[in-house]
């Protein structure tokens, strides 16, 4: 005959087990895309140009995340360059390190053969990460800030090839003209009780990174937009989801490289200023949205939305879609290595 006190201890197996079914459930979702690409087919040019590029145009391809490579056919730029993309579990427990394998089959996929300068929008590893090692492998000069410039110093290159950049000061490569801008990282956020907020007590990589290294030792160390003029075209290329208020009201262009990551989990009030300080001062003809994909996986494969963990893909581009259509500018996206010639 059973007590009372067997009856209640009986169900508990069954209440762990379906804890750590909910937990698992829980998990999968976290770790699954934000978004599906599917509906957001038509945005899609569907072509990687191979053709030699037209005189008067720039070519761009996107590498993923933030790295976007600009070509007019005698010169190459490219922001960023994070190509290894290591993943989640490796990012989130062990140190991590450019693969230069991987990163050289990129260099040869995508064409790069006469890259001239690598700009790094901020010193976070998903940025910065790669850009000295390309650097090395293309024999390009490497720019940024003194944060990633100590990374460049870590990862052996020497200093003649890179170059501290100086907001507002005009960089002339090739028939490029680039001027950096001060800008803002994406609101820092939480996920398991880890933040990415800068400490402001170290705000900056101060000495030579020497990989391997953990993922947060890489320190934004300042956030830039670029600006660049090739003749009478004008590109921006913002790379994190802020703003400095009135920063661009002098600036106006032909395409707008917009990063949104995390856009809608953001208050309202913060993306209706972020739209309005970006897109409606800028008033682009073109906006291709930028750092919406999922950089724990390779770029040899498909390019994915963020994980739901960190992002919602799907909201995000909702809202772009509408308020550009409202404005009647055009958005387009773009898959890994694929092409677009601007102009």
């Amino acid at each position: 005959m059973l007590n009372k006190t067997s009856l209640l201890k009986k169900p508990k197996p069954l209440f762990s087990i379906l804890y750590c079914l909910l937990i698992l459930f829980c998990s999968h979702c976290a770790f699954r895309p934000s978004g599906t690409l599917s509906h957001y087919d038509s945005y899609f040019p569907h072509e990687s140009n191979t053709n030699p590029i037209p005189k008067g145009k720039i070519r761009a391809t996107f590498l993923g995340t933030t790295s976007i490579l600009l070509d007019d056919g005698e010169t190459q730029i490219l922001t960023d360059g994070f190509f290894s993309r290591p993943s989640l579990w490796k990012t989130a427990f062990s140190k991590i390190e450019s693969n230069p394998s991987t990163v050289q089959s990129v260099i040869d996929k995508a064409k790069i053969e006469r890259l001239k300068a690598i700009f790094v929008c901020h010193s976070h590893y998903d940025h910065v990460m790669d850009a000295p090692l390309v650097a090395k492998q293309t024999q390009a000069k490497l720019f940024g800030s003194s944060s990633t410039l100590n990374v460049g110093l870590g990862a052996g290159l020497t200093k003649n090839q890179m170059e501290k950049f100086q907001p507002g000061k005009p960089i002339q490569i090739g028939k490029f003209t680039i001027t950096v801008l001060e800008s803002k990282h994406t609101p820092p956020f939480r996920i398991f009780g880890k933040t990415n907020a800068t400490d402001p007590n170290h705000p900056n990589i101060e000495s030579p990174l020497i990989p391997p290294v953990k993922a947060t030792d890489f320190i934004e160390g300042g956030t830039f937009d670029f600006f660049i003029q090739h003749g009478k075209n004008k590109i921006l290329i913002k790379s994190s989801t802020n703003f400095v208020e009135g920063a661009l009201d002098k600036v106006k262009v032909d395409v707008l490289f917009l990063g949104i990551a995390q856009l809608s989990l953001q208050p309202i009030p913060f993306q209706e200023q972020f739209y309005r300080q970006t897109v409606q001062t800028l008033k682009p003809k073109l906006l291709i949205p930028i750092h919406w994909d999922n950089f724990f996986k390779p770029l040899s494969v498909p390019l994915e939305p963020n994980l739901q963990l960190g992002d919602d893909f799907e909201s995000n581009m909702k809202y772009i879609l509408k308020r550009a259509q409202d404005d009647k500018v055009e958005v387009q996206l773009l898959q890994g290595f694929e092409t677009i010639d601007l102009f």
